[in-house]
């Protein structure tokens, strides 16, 4: 309950009659006016968050609570909101002092915010107006529509990747190398056969198991927040598709995903059955109320990226970069993460995207778009070959899975 400002009130005098009933008329809409200015508080039940699932039309339900309600007929709804989601509809639904505002929402993946909605209302069939502004915001978070295959994706030769070999000395199956037994070392560790085919004591050094991380980022400008285009639903799909072949596949998964406004950091995902954690984290993507015209996601990227992995990885892990190269000091922020990472030991993957390349897969595009489209694709490309270790990625699942899986020799 909170706090609503009446903003404006005004009265009109379409056909009022110089008479005594006039003059009456006229006086009990001034005390009502004046009664109406005076509004100060009115009692408002909302939801903080509305929850949907992508494609879904989201009912959002607010209730205004008020004596002089009863006397004010409510003609029409607006508010301030992100052009992500559109109020399909609302209804307004009047008991005595008790008005519910109901709102049928078509929203988009991520997060939007539905703020200081006006309701606007005549009383006494139109001799007086006014609006009411509500000092509230409501969230409206969508979850990507993305559902995993029970067909799992694996890479043959590759069913214990995420277990696999560390390349260093521990407890394990794998035998990493035979030495000459020292004083100290434990007596089931020798091996017998070498022993009687040398004439000396040698013992097996085992590979340390342990499993292999996957830090997922994925950078965001504001250019990705596209209407005509459902770009960001074609790449949340993407990541998620992603996401679920890696963890099928044993290894476990970070997402870090870097917008204008902020980060998101998701929890580390170690099985494919938990795979919600990355969908909550994309649900979580907010979009701008105001896109901006100028980048700087991939700036600030960079320098979010090492903390995190090591964080993430007790050991070498991949980092995988979901972004888009808008000019060369992106590609200068890019090449400090790669240079970064390679040198304490960690495989670097930058999988280059843009809008255009994303709404050519999952959009239907003609001649006069892939004209458009040639520019910004050509700019990509000539970006792209300045960093080492990037691959324009037209379909990121396909493009990048068997690549990463492909890396266990190496980390």
């Amino acid at each position: 309950m909170l706090p609503v400002v009446l903003v404006a009130t005004e009265v009109t005098y379409p056909y009022v009659l110089v008479s005594l009933t006039g003059l009456t008329l006229v006086g009990y809409a001034s005390g009502l006016i004046r009664s109406l200015k005076r509004l100060k508080v009115i009692e408002v039940e909302y939801p903080d968050v509305a929850r949907a699932v992508e494609g879904e039309i989201v009912e959002v339900r607010m209730e205004l609570k008020h004596n002089l309600i009863e006397l004010m007929r409510f003609t029409e709804f607006k508010a301030v909101h992100d052009e992500g989601v559109k109020i399909t509809h609302y209804e307004f639904s009047k008991e005595a002092s008790s008005l519910r505002v109901i709102l049928h929402v078509s929203p988009r993946v991520g997060t939007h915010k539905i703020t200081s909605p006006r309701l606007y209302f005549n009383v006494l069939g139109g001799l007086a107006k006014g609006m009411i502004t509500l000092d509230i915001s409501i969230k409206v978070s969508v979850l990507p529509g993305f559902k995993a295959s029970y067909l799992p994706y694996l890479m043959p030769g590759f069913r214990h990747i995420g277990t696999g070999p560390s390349r260093t000395r521990g407890g394990g199956t794998n035998i990493l190398e035979v030495r000459e037994y020292v004083p100290g070392d434990e007596f089931k560790k020798i091996d017998w056969k070498a022993t009687a085919r040398l004439s000396r004591l040698v013992v097996k050094e085992f590979e340390k198991e342990m499993r292999r991380d996957v830090v997922l980022v994925l950078v965001l400008s504001d250019r990705f927040f596209a209407t005509e285009a459902r770009v960001l639903e074609g790449l949340t799909y993407d990541v998620c598709m992603l996401s679920s072949g890696l963890l099928i596949n044993g290894l476990h998964v970070r997402l870090l995903i870097v917008t204008e406004r902020g980060f998101i950091l998701s929890d580390k995902v170690t099985s494919v059955s938990g795979i919600g954690e990355i969908l909550n984290a994309l649900s979580r993507i907010e979009w701008p109320e105001r896109p901006l015209t100028t980048y700087s996601a991939l700036k600030v990227a960079s320098w979010l990226i090492l903390p995190v992995v090591i964080n993430s990885c007790s050991a070498s892990c991949v980092v995988v970069g979901v972004v888009s190269f808008e000019d060369l000091s992106d590609v200068e922020a890019a090449l400090r993460v790669w240079k970064r990472l390679k040198t304490l030991s960690h495989e670097t993957i930058f999988a280059v995207v843009s809008p255009a390349l994303i709404a050519l897969r999952h959009e239907e595009i003609d001649l006069e778009g892939l004209t458009r489209m040639h520019p910004e694709l050509e700019t990509l490309v000539k970006l792209s070959k300045r960093v080492p270790n990037s691959v324009i990625a037209y379909d990121i699942h396909t493009d990048l899975l068997e690549k990463i899986l492909r890396l266990r020799e190496t980390f």
